[in-house]
């Protein structure tokens, strides 16, 4: 990510009913603050497919999983929006990233204003617990957290 990058409000996305809440609540947050949206989502590498399928060939399939990943991404940007009362009028950037949610995510805490997650409560006992993600960002990161609960 370059320097000259705007702060704004980060939310991540996974496709789940929980991150589309957050993002939600985030378009809000960008609006009422009128900050740029920047809209993450991560893709886990795979160490052990990168040696079972060296060079070329690991970087090629990396790099279109990546885009269809931003892909479904912009489409669920999309449909929150397109549910929205008020559609969303601010700036908002699709950014995918290869590597896990929780450190994207509190990597980019350090440049931001604003983190928002998901819970992924699921019933019971564990409905009062966060999900691991949101419970890492929230311990870890070095901007304000909000955590989006169902």
């Amino acid at each position: 990510m370059a320097d000259a990058e705007p702060k704004g409000v980060v939310v991540g996305v996974d496709g789940s009913e929980p991150a589309r809440r957050a993002l939600d609540w985030a378009m809000t947050e960008a609006e009422l603050r009128g900050l740029p949206l920047y809209v993450v989502t991560a893709q886990p590498a795979t160490p052990g497919y990168a040696v079972l399928a060296p060079g070329p060939h690991y970087q090629e399939d990396l790099e279109r999983v990546l885009a269809e990943l931003r892909i479904r991404t912009e489409t669920t940007v999309a449909e929150v929006n397109s549910a929205r009362e008020r559609p969303f009028g601010g700036q908002a950037v699709v950014q995918v990233y290869s590597g896990t949610a929780t450190e994207v995510l509190l990597g980019m805490s350090e440049r931001h204003e604003m983190v928002v997650v998901g819970s992924r409560g699921s019933g019971g006992f564990s409905r009062l617990l966060l999900g691991s993600v949101s419970t890492a960002v929230v311990h870890h990161a070095a901007c304000p957290v909000l955590v989006v609960r169902s």
